[in-house]
């Protein structure tokens, strides 16, 4: 046993124990490192040189008050967009105000789709709506990638303005 070996040839099996340390390693313990204070420019929004897209988080702070949230509302492959879900009865008028709203001349088109006997799908400027007639709802995703925090921003209150629109 080991206990009862000279010290000289204890300290040797300790040295040549394979997770033994080697003695002429020292172990060094890290120090207490604080936490990284987050830069409050990192979105990009506020500062008009940076070429980086704002971060999902701050997309996320910008759009709460305005009621929207950040995910993959369609399912767990699609991207991250924001994206929010109104409840209206005349959907058919409403999907056509938005049609109006989001249209854009560089667009091929921005046609309203039947895809099911109950559910419209249309797409202008990357902005995705679905009208599901037999629960009245309209799921509206703006894409998280349309450059700066503002774009996405007014691009979210243009939609809420339209939607909540009466004609």
């Amino acid at each position: 046993p080991a206990a009862l070996a000279p010290a000289a040839s204890r300290a040797r099996i300790a040295v040549h124990h394979p997770r033994a340390p080697a003695p002429w390693r020292r172990v060094v313990r890290a120090r207490f490192v604080p936490p990284i204070v987050p830069n409050p420019n990192a979105d990009g929004a506020s500062s008009p040189k940076s070429n980086t897209s704002p971060t999902l988080p701050a997309i996320e702070r910008a759009l709460a008050p305005l009621g929207w949230k950040v995910g993959a509302e369609r399912g767990y492959d699609d991207t991250e967009h924001a994206y929010k879900i109104y409840k209206t009865r005349d959907g058919q008028k409403t999907l056509e105000r938005l049609q109006d709203a989001l249209y854009t001349t560089e667009e091929r088109g921005c046609r309203i789709r039947r895809e099911t006997q109950s559910m419209y799908y249309l797409c202008c400027d990357g902005v995705r709506c679905r009208l599901n007639e037999s629960k009245q709802e309209i799921v509206v995703e703006v894409p998280c990638d349309m450059g700066s925090l503002k774009a996405i921003g007014d691009m979210c209150a243009k939609i809420d303005a339209t939607v909540k629109a009466k004609k």
